[in-house]
């Protein structure tokens, strides 16, 4: 016997929450990659800098600020524009 319209749209949404979540904890697995990072490069991180990186919403961007935070050679290169 097939699959129900209701089963269908149960299971549906289910796998869109599952990739929500996946999606979320993907970037705050991210954000906190980085802060780390910046942590163990200049032990103090200023609230602004930690508020921004924890801020951002984009895989992508946070791509870029690791990038960031890897070559820079002060924390406030972080704070800069790209």
């Amino acid at each position: 016997m097939g699959q129900t319209i209701a089963e269908y749209f149960i299971q549906e949404g289910e796998a869109r929450g599952e990739r929500r979540g996946e999606r979320r904890g993907g970037l705050k697995a991210k954000r906190e990659d980085i802060l780390r990072l910046l942590r163990f490069r200049f032990d103090d991180v200023p609230p602004a800098v930690e508020k921004m990186v924890k801020t951002v919403r984009s895989i992508d961007r946070l791509d870029v600020l690791f990038d960031k935070a890897l070559r820079a050679k002060s924390i406030s290169e972080i704070t800069n524009g790209d």
